[in-house]
């Protein structure tokens, strides 16, 4: 069996992905900085993530390590950098080093994008950290054979506290009261979808960046709206708001993150579903 090595592999989406519903053919490394995988290590030391991919000898590598707290990335930019940026750096490296170059696949982010209409990959605009750190992380990403996915992503995670839908769905079963607003607009993709969708990149090993996530986006209230809805919870305690009221965020927001996705279903020959029908099917995740 071909040997995956999953980098970040503890985290929100690397949870799912190494849950043993995807890459079923593969044989997969985990690794992460301290939780229960196959390999503990920090990726920013250079010299010790050499060492692990050559004894490894990984055949894909994917790269989930990522700081994505945004005002944490504007208030303290150092760190997002060495999360961000060097760890890539210093997996690329090690690529170069070894005698196999491993395929790799890099989870980036639609924060860099902040456009009139859907953002197609060539037209960035880096308004915070976060987004900055990340694009950089992208370049290093480039310069060995690879596949950047810029996408967005929701879903139930184990303990119910990781992402949007984790955090509406708690706030909902509370009845407490939730602002959610409606001069955000973007496209995520369910991370059930997501996992499927870096299934089909391992397949197919189609070089280059892609935008990754669902048809006919939406503001983040009407999400909100959508997602209650589908639960069957009342929104009576739900209250549209503006982004731009929020003066004590440390970074600036994108208003609108919405990619066009036609470069990825071009190339991988796959039609992405709708936002809607997204909901709906992780709304089913939270009524089992």
């Amino acid at each position: 069996m071909k040997k995956v090595l999953i980098l970040g592999s503890s985290g929100f989406l690397g949870s799912k992905l190494t849950s043993g519903e995807y890459l079923k053919k593969y044989k997969i490394i985990t690794h992460s900085q301290k939780s229960e995988t196959d390999i503990n290590l920090n990726l920013q030391e250079d010299t010790k993530v050499i060492k692990m991919i050559k004894q490894t000898k990984p055949h894909l590598i994917i790269n989930l390590v990522g700081l994505t707290n945004v005002d944490h990335c504007e208030k303290y930019p150092n760190e997002a950098y060495r999360l961000n940026v060097k760890t890539i750096e210093n997996i690329v490296k090690a690529i170069k080093e070894t005698f196999a170059k491993p395929y790799l696949i890099h989870i980036s982010t639609d924060q860099v994008y902040d456009n009139l209409g859907n953002s197609p990959e060539k037209n960035i605009n880096l308004l915070n950290y976060y987004a900055y750190s990340k694009y950089l992380g992208e370049l290093f990403a480039r310069q060995t054979s690879s596949t950047i996915l810029r996408t967005n992503f929701f879903g139930k995670s184990k303990n119910l506290s990781r992402g949007l839908t984790d955090w509406l769905y708690n706030q909902l079963i509370s009845f407490n009261k939730i602002n959610v607003f409606e001069d955000v607009w973007f496209n995520p993709i369910s991370m059930s979808y997501l996992c499927e969708m870096i299934e089909l990149s391992v397949e197919k090993k189609i070089v280059g960046t892609f935008n990754l996530g669902s048809n006919k986006g939406m503001s983040k209230a009407d999400f909100a709206f959508k997602f209650a809805k589908a639960l069957n919870f009342p929104t009576t305690n739900m209250k549209r708001t503006k982004i731009a009221d929020y003066k004590f965020l440390n970074a600036r927001r994108p208003n609108n993150m919405i990619m066009d996705l036609t470069k990825f279903e071009k190339n991988f020959y796959i039609k992405l579903p709708l936002m809607k029908e997204e909901i709906k099917l992780t709304a089913k995740e939270y009524l089992k």
